[in-house]
């Protein structure tokens, strides 16, 4: 088995060739600065979002799929509403 510093070459290896033969669009992230994950062309950079965006992204995906399924319920036990689905995009 290697060693982790010989591991860690051989990545660091890959990702060097790698970046190489995609022509070097996206540089890596600067080890000086562990939040940043990309860095674009145009001088953009993406961040780790953070603890408050990823629980308001969180909450919307959950909410939005609570509502798809209580809608689906919906249809399913109500003639009513099935109706007005069969006809919403007639009229």
């Amino acid at each position: 088995m290697g060693s982790k510093a010989s591991n860690s070459k051989k990545t660091k290896d890959k990702a060097i060739k790698t970046d190489k033969v995609l022509g070097n669009k996206f540089k890596r992230s600067d080890p000086k600065d562990p939040d940043i994950l990309v860095n674009l062309p145009a001088g953009l950079k993406y961040k780790v979002p953070g603890k408050r965006q990823r629980v308001i992204i969180g909450s919307i995906v959950i909410g939005l799929n609570v509502l798809l399924v209580i809608s689906v319920l919906v249809y399913f036990y109500s003639p009513s509403f099935q109706d007005f689905i069969y006809n919403f995009g007639r009229g």
